[in-house]
């Protein structure tokens, strides 16, 4: 199959390499003028990567890589693997090359497919996941002049919504010939509200702040905020959490918690986030109060979250409290410039599940 995958970050190239070790024609394809060594050293030696997964190394040759947007119109399937603050901008350079017989995969959206909504002439079969089926991080320094994404985790299961009912069937057969792990369990409001990034990196990033600047960077919020010892930390990101579920639940969702959603499971789901979050395999990240940590995921989820709230008349004061610490902390308006109904196209369709969650009740 052909696949485009957009954005040269840790989750695009960990997908391009997977899928082309799978035997799919990927194309791999940078979006923005900032310089990365990865890219580079990729041009370099005629896109050769290698994904390392149980210390065994497996190489592997992208069959493109570039800069070059139109790419995407030769592609079976799009995946969108770049920052939500910047999926307007990009669809709106892309809808050009986008048709209604590809599949678009878009991980850790807010809501962004009524943006292909918004933009596209021809409305592809838009897929919306949590996160990527993925996790690790690109590797440098693990073989000279080389590539390699070291894996950390791979799904079983990746959850994800699509956005048109009547075709879910066609669009799901195109994305399980892709990874068997894709599964339609989620509603477009669920895929949005159940990124666990809007929860474990907003609380853990912003109250950490002073740490990350103190230390110059040298931070790991997982094994520094969230650990058996920070109990005011774990009580802020469970009490967002609440807040979240209550507007879930209001527009007919389920009212997953964050340890579900973030596939901490088991007898013991607490134990099971303390273990993932106190391993040492956690990256040193982010080492920028400036990161997406906060940038992304305050400004497109938790402003997004808080604009759903306020058109139910619910009270949100912790995602509210949150978003004002962040943007009086780096000194910008993220309600000004963060995502909202209005921005996405989509009060017609808040208004739709209030509506149907009213006549059930």
């Amino acid at each position: 199959m052909n696949v485009s995958v957009i954005g040269t970050g840790n989750i695009g190239v960990a997908i391009a390499t997977d899928l082309s070790i799978n035997g799919h024609k990927v194309s791999l394809i940078k979006t923005s003028g900032i310089k990365s060594e990865a890219y580079d050293r990729l041009l370099r030696n005629k896109n050769r990567v290698y994904l390392k997964e149980n210390d065994t190394y497996t190489e592997t040759t992208i069959n493109n890589v570039s800069n070059d947007l139109s790419e995407n119109a030769k592609a079976d399937v799009v995946i969108v693997t770049i920052q939500s603050t910047y999926h307007e901008e990009l669809i709106k350079k892309i809808a050009q090359y986008l048709n209604n017989n590809q599949v678009v995969v878009v991980v850790c959206s807010y809501m962004s497919s009524f943006y292909f909504s918004k933009y596209c002439l021809e409305l592809p079969m838009i897929a919306e996941t949590t996160g990527p089926y993925l996790e690790g991080r690109v590797e440098l320094e693990d073989k000279a002049n080389e590539v390699v994404f070291r894996v950390g985790c791979r799904l079983t299961r990746s959850p994800l919504s699509v956005f048109s009912e009547t075709r879910k069937k066609e669009c799901m057969e195109k994305l399980q010939s892709l990874y068997r792990g894709f599964s339609d369990d989620y509603t477009v409001i669920e895929s949005a509200l159940l990124n666990p990034n809007m929860v474990l990196h907003t609380v853990g990033a912003i109250m950490s702040i002073p740490r990350i600047e103190f230390s110059d960077g040298n931070f790991c919020m997982y094994r520094e905020a969230y650990t058996h010892k920070n109990k005011a930390t774990l009580n802020i990101m469970e009490e967002l959490d609440k807040e979240k579920m209550i507007i879930l639940d209001a527009l007919g969702g389920r009212k997953i918690n964050i340890y579900e959603a973030g596939g901490f499971l088991g007898k013991d789901p607490l134990e099971s986030f303390f273990k993932y979050s106190e391993s040492s395999d956690r990256a040193i990240s982010p080492t920028s109060i400036h990161s997406r940590y906060i940038t992304e995921d305050v400004s497109q989820g938790l402003v997004l979250l808080e604009d759903i709230a306020l058109r139910l008349d619910i009270m949100s004061p912790i995602t509210s409290a949150l978003i004002s610490i962040a943007s009086a902390a780096l000194g910008e308006d993220f309600r000004v410039k963060g995502r909202t109904l209005e921005k996405l196209g989509a009060y017609q369709y808040i208004k739709h599940l209030k509506y149907q969650r009213w006549e059930k009740h």
